[in-house]
């Protein structure tokens, strides 16, 4: 809960300085101190979710976060048309963040955390190379999502779609991993869920590359996000289970998997939609795959053991 204050200090002063601040140099601090704060956020929600279930409870709390990212931007510019201000639209979040500074929330999460359901195992305090793979899986994985959110309104738009068009139907992709992640980890013949995910995602990648219509392009982005929801949270939920370190470092390793991912990839794919047509950057995305394929195979009793908290209807 302390780090959950601090995420929320700075998510509050980030957004008054976004939302006010009269020049582009204040308004820059205040997007930093708002990725700031939600990064002491991400850092904390595994701490907070029981032992029991943590898959499943992870898949629907990221599930939970993907609905809320469809719904904000339709809040906010609800917001805005009433108001007549996108200021204070943007300040609507402080409403919902003032409850985490009060003391009452504190004592509530200490009254609701569970008993340890299994004694600590010993830590080696050394990260693995089993911890290095479940570690590359979450920045491959979430390196491939920002692929379909760097590209996926500039690929429609390259399909033929307005500008307008393609703001709102690159929500396709969101919507998809909206849903894939309510659905939660599933078995198709006999590829693990992680590897199912792999197939699912490559192929809606290859029929972005090809020369096909709005439609097609489209349903290949819902399809995209419905396929690869489920890879970071199983691969988070695997990797908090790593018995060689403890719950503290791993749940700092899981966050800076995340960064990691968010930090290189964005300007990587900035040079790489210059290099070649926007079409066929999208191959990018098979061959992040098939690495997370690769590491999944050479990991799979782990990977699938991460399924077993799952609910039955979520395995």
């Amino acid at each position: 809960m302390p780090v959950v204050a601090v995420g929320t200090v700075l998510l509050i002063i980030g957004t008054v300085l976004l939302a006010l601040g009269n020049r582009l140099s204040l308004m820059a601090v205040g997007g930093l101190l708002q990725g700031a704060g939600s990064s002491a956020f991400l850092v904390a929600t595994p701490a907070l979710i029981r032992l029991d279930q943590r898959t499943h409870r992870l898949a629907l709390a990221v599930g939970i976060s993907s609905l809320t990212g469809l719904i904000a931007p339709a809040a906010i510019a609800l917001t805005d048309h009433v108001l007549s201000t996108g200021r204070v639209a943007l300040m609507l979040p402080i409403v919902w963040l003032l409850p985490f500074l009060a003391p009452s929330s504190w004592r509530q999460t200490e009254q609701a955390a569970p008993a340890a359901v299994e004694p600590t195992p010993p830590t080696t305090g050394s990260m693995t190379a089993d911890t290095w793979r479940r570690w590359t899986i979450i920045v491959l994985g979430v390196s491939a999502e920002f692929c379909f959110w760097t590209w996926g309104a500039a690929r429609l738009v390259d399909g033929g779609a307005t500008d307008a068009a393609a703001s709102g139907l690159v929500a396709a992709f969101a919507v998809g991993m909206a849903l894939g992640r309510f659905a939660g980890p599933r078995r198709y013949f006999s590829l693990s869920p992680i590897l199912t995910a792999v197939v699912i995602t490559s192929l809606a990648a290859v029929a972005l590359a090809t020369d096909a219509n709005l439609a097609v392009l489209v349903s290949g982005l819902f399809v995209a996000g419905f396929g690869i929801a489920v890879i970071y949270p199983i691969a988070l939920a695997v990797l908090l289970e790593d018995r060689g370190l403890s719950e503290a470092r791993l749940i700092s390793l899981a966050a800076n998997a995340s960064g990691v991912a968010i930090t290189i990839t964005p300007g990587f794919l900035g040079l790489l939609d210059r290099a070649m047509p926007i079409r066929y950057a999208f191959a990018l995305v098979p061959i992040l795959m098939a690495c997370v394929g690769w590491l999944t195979h050479h990991d799979r009793p782990a990977l699938d053991s991460g399924l077993s908290s799952a609910t039955p209807q979520h395995r």
